[in-house]
C-alpha cells in the first residue's frame, strides 16, 4: 500500500460522547497516529515530524492548555487544532493553539481546516475543461468555487484529467490509487468516486462530469456533457475555500 506523507498526530481521550476522528481521517487518506497523553504525543512528534496535531480536548474533559503549551514550546511552528465542546467553551482556552473548533461540526469542515495548514508547496495547477486541480494543495476549482479534497481524491481526479473522455476501468483505478493487485474488494473505490462527485457535481446523483460507463468503468467529461463553461481565473486562489461550514 502507498503511504501518504500527510501525517497527523491525534491526541484524544476516552471520555467522549462523539466518535473518534481517527477512522474518518484514515478513510480519507491521512496517515494518523493516536496519542492518549501529552508525553506520548511529544514522543510521536519527535519521531515522525507530522504535518499537524489535533487535540480532541472534548474527549479528555479538559481544555488541554498544558499539552498545547508543551508542544508549542518544543515545536513553535507545528500547527495545532484544538477541538472543544460547549462545556469547555466556558473555560479558559489556550491562545497558543492555531485554531479552535467547537463541536458539533462535519468531517468536511475539519478536513478544510486541516488543509489550510498544509505545507506551502509550489502550486501545480492542471486544467481540463471546466475543471482545474491544484495537485500540491489538493484543491479543485469549478464554477468559481474552490473545494478542498483529500490527497487520494485529488489523485483520483488527477488520473481522470490525464485521460479526459477516455473510459478507465475500475480495476485500473484501484491499482493506481492503492498500489495493489488485490482486487477482491473495491468498495473503497466506490466511496472515493462518491466523494469526488460531491466535490465537482451540482447533483451527484445525476453526474455531468464523472460518468459511469456500465460494465466498463468511469469517464471524465471535462465540460460536463458538452456544457461550455469557463473557469474564472480570478477564483484560482492559492488558499482552499470551504465546501461547507
Amino acid at each position: 500500500m502507498d503511504q501518504l506523507q500527510d501525517k497527523i498526530i491525534l491526541i484524544e481521550g476516552k471520555q467522549t460522547d462523539h466518535p473518534s476522528f481517527f477512522l474518518s481521517l484514515k478513510k480519507r487518506g491521512y496517515n494518523v497516529e493516536i496519542a492518549s497523553t501529552g508525553n506520548s504525543a511529544i514522543k510521536k512528534i519527535q519521531e515522525s515530524d507530522p504535518m499537524i496535531v489535533l487535540i480532541d480536548a472534548a474527549s479528555m474533559r479538559t481544555a488541554s492548555n498544558r499539552i498545547v503549551y508543551r508542544i508549542k514550546k518544543r515545536n513553535p511552528d507545528l500547527p495545532i487544532i484544538l477541538i472543544i465542546d460547549e462545556m469547555l467553551k466556558q473555560k479558559k482556552i489556550s491562545d497558543k493553539a492555531d485554531l479552535v473548533l467547537c463541536l458539533p461540526f462535519t468531517v468536511q469542515k475539519l478536513l478544510n481546516r486541516i488543509m489550510l495548514f498544509a505545507p506551502a508547496k509550489k502550486s501545480t495547477l492542471k486544467c481540463a475543461g471546466d475543471l482545474a486541480l491544484d495537485t500540491s494543495r489538493n484543491c479543485i476549482y469549478i464554477d468559481n468555487r474552490v473545494v478542498g479534497v483529500t490527497p487520494r481524491v485529488s489523485k483520483l481526479l488527477n488520473l481522470f484529467m490525464d485521460r479526459p473522455g477516455e473510459i478507465i476501468k475500475r480495476e485500473e483505478l484501484f491499482r493506481e490509487l492503492w498500489d495493489t493487485d488485490y482486487l477482491e474488494d473495491m468498495r473503497s473505490l466506490d466511496v472515493h468516486i462518491q466523494w469526488l462527485r460531491k466535490a465537482i457535481e451540482e447533483n451527484p446523483k445525476n453526474p455531468q462530469y464523472l460518468i459511469t460507463v456500465k460494465g466498463q468503468g468511469y469517464m471524465l467529461e471535462p465540460n460536463g456533457n458538452g456544457k461550455n463553461k469557463k473557469i474564472d481565473q480570478c477564483a484560482l486562489s492559492p488558499v482552499c475555500c470551504e465546501k461547507e461550514s
